[in-house]
């Protein structure tokens, strides 16, 4: 996927195989799926749904001496390429049969010029598999071929090639087609009263559920702050509040940056926050009230409210609505982005939202 190194605490080995079913499609209904929590995860055998559970591995943290293992934030793979293993089962994976007859093996617009052989080949047996993103019974490469009226054939065979250049096996790279383009996997997420930026009515809206303890999300922020840039206007932004049993600090952390937001520097204390993830005692929490200029008075009664608890409650409950089991998770126009936290991938999603919406339908 991404070419650096992850950052934060490594992957665990738990990782839930992927299933997908003969007679799935793009058109087809996500089957149920049950929520999960992190803090239960490990100690479980999980069987993820056929087509929206994302990958999850648990950070594993090391304390003191070796002896005690804490649950962390859920490793996004920020900036990271498909690990060896993931590589291995793709490169074991029998080869795709050659090109049957009729099938689709060239479409203008459709470049394809640094895929090797084999990933050319693989890309066509998908794309001549895939039903139309539309849910139509003819399958992208024939839409996208004949012009048909589905305007997100061409975009979902680009980010299908994008995917088999990355590595990821046939089916990794069927799940994510599915993830981005099935018209049952959009999802309302309710952002009422959480802190954004950007202009409310702007055409995509990128929702994130953070923890202030998780180091990927801390990682991720100055990532989605610059893809805020390339987007002025039309981006809007929202911080939800997701923090993880398993983290002490992450609870006080965000009650404190809604009492500060209740004096208009949410933002700012934020900020602080996640660059002081390591020093997040309450003495820290006051201190960095302090620097901010805050009435500690004030900001000491708003984090042990109850409205500000009952504000943090209200987001965790949203993303357990959503099959949330770990941070950071992001949500774009209401699809659950489940690739690398990166610029030019989160810019290329965005743009392609944008396009779908300066096009009439």
């Amino acid at each position: 996927m991404a070419r650096s190194g992850v950052l934060g605490c490594p992957s665990g080995g738990h990782r839930s195989a992927r299933r997908r079913s003969a007679s799935s499609s793009i058109g087809s209904p996500l089957a149920p799926r049950t929520i999960e929590r992190l803090d239960t995860l490990a100690s479980r055998n999980v069987e993820p749904s056929l087509m929206a559970r994302p990958r999850l591995a648990l950070c594993v943290v090391l304390v003191l001496a070796g002896v005690g293992f804490g649950a962390s934030c859920r490793n996004n793979r920020v900036g990271s390429t498909p690990d060896s293993a993931t590589r291995g089962a793709a490169q074991d994976a029998p080869a795709p049969a050659a090109a049957r007859q009729g099938d689709v093996t060239a479409i203008p617009g459709i470049d394809l010029a640094d895929l090797s052989a084999s990933e050319r080949e693989s890309f066509w047996s998908l794309a001549n598999e895939e039903l139309s993103t539309c849910g139509d019974p003819y399958s992208l490469a024939v839409c996208a071929r004949d012009r048909r009226p589905c305007r997100t054939c061409v975009p979902a065979l680009r980010f299908l090639a994008r995917m088999v250049r990355d590595g990821r096996s046939r089916d990794d790279a069927s799940e994510q087609l599915r993830l981005r383009y099935s018209p049952a996997n959009a999802a309302q997420v309710n952002t009422t009263g959480a802190p954004s930026h950007g202009p409310a009515n702007a055409p995509v809206t990128l929702v994130e559920f953070s923890d202030y303890e998780c180091p990927h999300c801390a990682h991720a922020i100055p990532i989605i702050r610059q893809v805020e840039h390339d987007f002025p206007g039309r981006l809007r932004v929202v911080h939800m509040n997701f923090p993880l049993s398993g983290h002490t600090h992450a609870l006080a952390a965000a009650r404190a940056a809604l009492a500060a937001g209740r004096q208009g520097k949410f933002w700012e204390m934020h900020e602080l926050l996640f660059t002081n993830q390591r020093s997040l005692e309450t003495a820290d929490l006051n201190r960095y009230a302090q620097q901010l200029g805050l009435d500690m008075a004030r900001f000491r009664a708003d984090s042990a409210s109850a409205e500000v608890e009952a504000e943090i409650a209200a987001t965790r409950r949203e993303g357990e609505r959503l099959e949330i089991s770990g941070t950071p998770a992001i949500f774009i126009n209401g699809r659950r982005y489940d690739l690398p936290i990166e610029r030019p991938m989160l810019r290329d999603w965005i743009q392609e939202d944008l396009d779908a919406a300066a096009t009439p339908h």
